[in-house]
């Protein structure tokens, strides 16, 4: 009974290491078909790219397109223009205004407004609005913390354009002070 079980078991055993063997030859054997597919197709397409149709006739458009190419542009030397001697540099001085921060304390109005525009247009002060503004622009009178004279604040007259509207006392303004004695001009409302 062991015997037959041993042959058995052996023919078997045989049958099996058969199957896996051919499995294994198979498989290697697709492999090779399937790179060697893929390596014909590429060589197919590669000629296909660089085959010319015996049948085809090339028109006049394709031949000038054909025989095109670009002129070889050289670059041009030309002399910079011999300019006139400049004459010495005009020096600008650099007018340096001051910001301050200016608390307000009246307005002018009326004939002291009038009076004050008209002296200073005829100084030719460069910030005085035309006459035909006047009445949109208003005038001030105030005092900076950081301008004091004997430990008071010295007073302030200054220019307040319609954008930043009009002020009332105890409003706060950022006021440019000008170094050539012109009038002063708010150019912020801090408040």
């Amino acid at each position: 009974m062991s015997l037959t079980a041993l042959l058995l078991t052996g023919c078997f055993g045989g049958t099996i290491a058969q199957q896996l063997a051919r499995s294994l030859f198979m498989h290697g054997a697709d492999k090779a078909t399937a790179a060697a597919v893929d390596a014909h197709e590429r060589n197919e397409k590669r000629v296909a790219q660089y085959l010319v149709p015996n049948n085809t006739k090339l028109d006049d458009y394709q031949i000038a397109f054909l025989n095109s190419g670009f002129e070889v542009i050289h670059p041009q030397i030309e002399t910079l223009p011999q300019t006139a001697e400049q004459p010495e540099s005009v020096s600008q001085e650099l007018q340096l205004s001051r910001l301050v921060n200016v608390e307000v304390w009246s307005l002018l109005i009326g004939d002291e407004k009038q009076r004050l525009l008209e002296k200073s247009r005829l100084q030719g002060s460069q910030l005085i609005p035309p006459k035909e503004e006047w009445s949109t622009w208003h005038v001030a009178i105030g005092a900076s913390n950081d301008i004091k004279t004997n430990n008071n604040p010295e007073p302030i007259i200054f220019l307040i354009p319609p954008d930043i509207g009009k002020m009332r006392s105890g409003s706060r303004a950022l006021v440019e002070l000008p170094n050539n004695g012109e009038l002063s001009i708010a150019r912020y409302a801090v408040n």
